[in-house]
């Protein structure tokens, strides 16, 4: 206990020595949240919440069951949960998978399992921010880097779904409509309105505060590039920029950029934690299957950036 005191007062002491790189740092992820994040990922959040709700998921999940069935090994509602995970993005992919396995429509078992892979940066994201990116850097065919970011943890998926258990693979509890199923349009919309707005301002907050937090950086005796790599994996929306802004060649920055996309940064997983902690999923699993998708993603970029490309 008196170790975690003395480093909140360290913290405290770095924070209050230069409060005006440190209010840039909060005001970069603030605003980073409120321009990019809100309006992306608010409607998709709205959306997912009152099909999940209405009962709606189900319908969309046999018609995904049509095409997925005999490539995952998951439940129409977990099939559900991956395309909306893919395409929507982080950190949609945990919030269906928490609802979904909190109205007993997954077991605890597939959760796990979709929570191994359902959870990357967002398509709107990658291909309105990055792709602008990797073209200015030199590199103008995506499919490469389209494949490295949703492509391998969607072949990661696959092989997860055939390992589980054989007692729960592809089964799923049978549960009665939730209580929402019966409600009208407004009040869906309002419960949706209401839990999903906390949402964001958690997000935010935790953006802030992680954004805020890379003034430690600044007090490490480390060059500027190396010191824009480590905060991509603090905060990945100010990170990703700031990698972009160095002198690096382009084959080591766009390496970097999409290894640290893969990643997330300590950013992803604390606003990952706020949709897991009430689900009671563990994030450490989440973290092992990220950290190992990191690691193949980081192989692939090496070999395709510094030998093939």
């Amino acid at each position: 206990m008196r170790l975690k005191t003395i480093a909140y007062l360290i913290l405290i002491i770095i924070v209050l020595s230069n409060p005006a790189s440190t209010f840039q740092y909060a005001y970069q992820g603030l605003y980073q949240w409120a321009v990019r994040m809100v309006p992306t990922l608010f409607p998709f959040m709205m959306l997912s919440s009152i099909m999940i709700y209405s009962g709606a998921d189900i319908e969309l999940g046999k018609l995904l069951n049509i095409v997925l069935k005999r490539i995952y090994r998951y439940s129409r509602y977990g099939l559900y949960a991956i395309f909306m995970g893919f395409l929507c993005g982080f950190p949609m992919g945990a919030k269906v998978i928490g609802e979904l396995y909190e109205n007993k429509k997954i077991n605890r078992s597939e959760a796990l399992s979709l929570l191994g892979f359902c959870n990357n940066i967002g398509p709107a994201y990658f291909l309105g921010i990055i792709l602008p990116m990797l073209k200015a850097c030199g590199y103008h065919s995506c499919g490469w880097f389209l494949f490295g970011m949703y492509g391998i943890p969607a072949v990661y998926g696959i092989v997860l779904s055939h390992i589980r258990t054989p007692e729960v693979s592809g089964c799923r509890l049978t549960a009665a409509p939730t209580a929402g199923a019966a409600k009208s349009m407004p009040s869906l919309l309002k419960r949706a309105c209401l839990e999903n707005t906390q949402s964001l301002i958690l997000l935010g907050g935790y953006i802030t505060f992680t954004n805020s937090f890379r003034i430690l950086l600044d007090f490490v005796p480390i060059s500027s590039d190396i010191s824009a790599v480590a905060s991509s994996f603090i905060e990945i929306i100010g990170g990703i920029q700031a990698i972009y802004t160095t002198a690096l060649g382009s084959p080591v920055k766009v390496f970097w950029m999409m290894t640290a996309l893969c990643f997330g940064g300590v950013s992803c997983f604390l606003q990952t934690s706020c949709f897991l902690e009430k689900s009671g999923l563990p994030l450490l699993h989440y973290f092992k299957h990220k950290l190992l998708i990191t690691l193949i993603s980081a192989i692939y970029y090496g070999v395709l950036l510094f030998f093939v490309l």
